[in-house]
């Protein structure tokens, strides 16, 4: 037997071939990569802190152009990058992007303009100090717990996550960030609410905003308002979005011999077998949502968990809104600028009929929609960011002083 021959043998009593994980084996691999992390990081610079130039490091995920809970939290940032603080990103465990830059790169060209930097991390907790440390998502919150070096952590609670899961590993995991000792930041007092009811959190609210600068009644050079014509939010990939309904109820408004026409988008659906006429508007631009909602007689946009921004752009345009009849979006819209419907596929061809059919109706959730948005900016909701870090890492700095005192 040649050399060669029993070599191989050899490795293959000693190295047998490798094992091919099985698929709960990679589910559970997968999970501790996002976190299974030890605790890391000195102790906070609380003596160099200066409440006119915090310190303020947000940990995200990986993201694409059109990524909207990043756009949020990306014009925030840049909103305290202006105000005068220090802003940094830290990407979890990256997954589109290759290089820092390029991720940096992105959020320049695509969402805001930020100076500060932007680094990636897997495996180990990243080791960073500053005065503000904050997680925008559920695996963020487990690096964040477990990293040092910061005076106070806090949690961008944009919705309610686990209500995006079955309930099992994953809607667990995530409903325990809530217990973390994190500050919450929330979109909306739904949230706000919640945080501090179930789940005993320090929180402060802050309200989605939108552009002015786009979304406006326009110049009039728009086209007229068309009759009977509905702009539908139609990202179905996004369970929470409930547009099946929205589907349901239209077929029931073609049966009861209804007239109108849809506006589809935020998704491209493709080619339909529908019964009445429609546009597949895809993803659109700002400048194109804001001439859409412009020229339709209703927009329609659901939120099963946490209430959307997108109707708020609308409402900014001067069109009428329906939305579910749902706690979460009830507690922030009042009577007179939204149109609520029952979330069944009856309620919702219901409302959408009646308002069709109601000008005056329309005409009073228009001027109700435009003089509830009038007071909102992507600004005055980042003053309101910016005013509950700045106090909460006071009050923690003042806290650590006095217990470095008593312990020297």
């Amino acid at each position: 037997m040649q050399f060669a021959t029993i070599l191989r043998h050899i490795r293959a009593f000693l190295w047998p071939a490798k094992y091919k994980r099985r698929p709960i084996e990679r589910r559970i691999t997968d999970l501790k990569s996002f976190i299974s992390y030890g605790a890391a990081g000195g102790p906070a610079p609380v003596a160099s802190m200066n409440p006119s130039r915090l310190r303020i490091t947000w940990v995200i995920p990986d993201f694409t152009p059109g990524a909207g809970g990043h756009m949020t939290i990306f014009r925030i940032a840049s909103h305290l990058e202006r105000f005068g603080h220090d802003v940094r990103f830290l990407i979890q465990n990256p997954s589109v992007h290759k290089t820092d830059e390029e991720a940096r790169r992105t959020i320049n060209e695509h969402f805001q303009p930020l100076s500060g930097s932007v680094e990636f991390f897997k495996g180990d907790t990243p080791r960073a100090e500053g005065d503000a440390l904050i997680a925008t998502d559920r695996f963020t919150c487990y690096p964040v717990n477990a990293m040092g070096g910061f005076i106070r952590k806090f949690y961008f609670v944009q919705d309610y996550e686990p209500s995006f899961y079955p309930s099992g590993t994953e809607a667990l995991l995530t409903e325990a960030t809530y217990h973390f000792d994190f500050d919450c930041l929330c979109a909306g007092d739904w949230l706000h609410k919640r945080m501090v009811q179930q789940y005993g959190r320090w929180s402060t609210s802050w309200p989605l905003a939108y552009d002015g600068s786009v979304y406006n009644l326009g110049s009039g050079n728009h086209q007229p308002r068309r009759r009977n014509r509905i702009a539908l939010y139609a990202r179905y990939v996004t369970p929470r979005r409930a547009v099946e309904l929205a589907f349901l109820a239209l077929e029931i408004l073609k049966q009861r011999n209804v007239d109108f026409e849809v506006d589809f988008f935020g998704w491209r659906l493709g080619k339909l077998k529908v019964d009445y006429p429609y546009r597949d508007l895809g993803v659109l631009t700002g400048p194109e949502l804001a001439d859409l909602y412009r020229e339709a007689t209703v927009g329609v946009v659901f939120s099963a968990t946490n209430h959307s921004l997108v109707n708020k752009e609308m409402m900014a345009c001067g069109l009428p809104v329906i939305d579910l009849d749902l706690d979460t979006v009830r507690s922030i819209f009042p009577d007179d600028a939204m149109a609520f419907a029952t979330p069944t596929p009856e309620g919702i061809a219901d409302r959408i009929e009646q308002l069709l059919a109601q000008p005056q109706e329309q005409e009073r959730l228009r001027a109700g929609g435009l003089a509830y948005v009038q007071d909102l900016s992507w600004e005055r909701s980042a003053r309101l960011v910016e005013t509950a870090i700045r106090e909460r890492v006071a009050v923690a700095a003042a806290g650590q002083t006095t217990i470095g005192r008593e312990t020297v």
